[in-house]
C-alpha cells in the first residue's frame, strides 16, 4: 500500500469587501436629506420664502453632518474633534432653549 503524499498548497480566498461604517452613515445621510428634501415637494410650505428657508437649513445641516462623519473617521484626533464640537452644538442649543422661553418672538 503507497502513501499518496501531496504538498501544500497556498490558497487564496476572496471575499467581498464589507463596507465600512463611514460608507453606511454617508449612505443613510443621503437618505435622511434627500426624505427631507422629498417631503419639501409632498407637503410645500406656505410661502417661497419658506421653501428657500428649508432648503438652506437641509443644505446646511447636510454639510455640518457629512463633515463631522468624515472628520470622525481620520482617527483619534478626528473623534475628539467631532466629539468637542458635538458638546457644543449641544450646549449652544441648551442656551437658546433656555433663551426662547424667556424671550418669546412675537407673532
Amino acid at each position: 500500500m503507497e502513501t499518496n503524499v501531496q504538498t501544500s498548497q497556498n490558497v487564496k480566498i476572496v471575499t467581498k469587501k464589507e463596507r465600512s461604517m463611514g460608507e453606511l452613515l454617508n449612505i443613510i445621510g443621503i437618505f435622511i436629506f434627500c426624505g427631507l428634501a422629498l417631503s419639501n415637494v409632498t407637503n410645500p410650505p406656505p410661502s417661497s420664502d419658506d421653501t428657500k428657508e428649508f432648503l438652506l437649513f437641509i443644505g446646511g445641516s447636510a454639510m455640518i453632518y457629512y463633515l463631522l462623519v468624515n472628520i470622525y473617521f481620520i482617527g483619534q484626533i478626528g473623534r475628539k474633534i467631532v466629539f468637542t464640537i458635538l458638546i457644543f452644538i449641544g450646549c449652544i442649543s441648551v442656551f437658546m432653549a433656555i433663551y426662547l422661553t424667556d424671550n418669546p418672538i412675537p407673532h
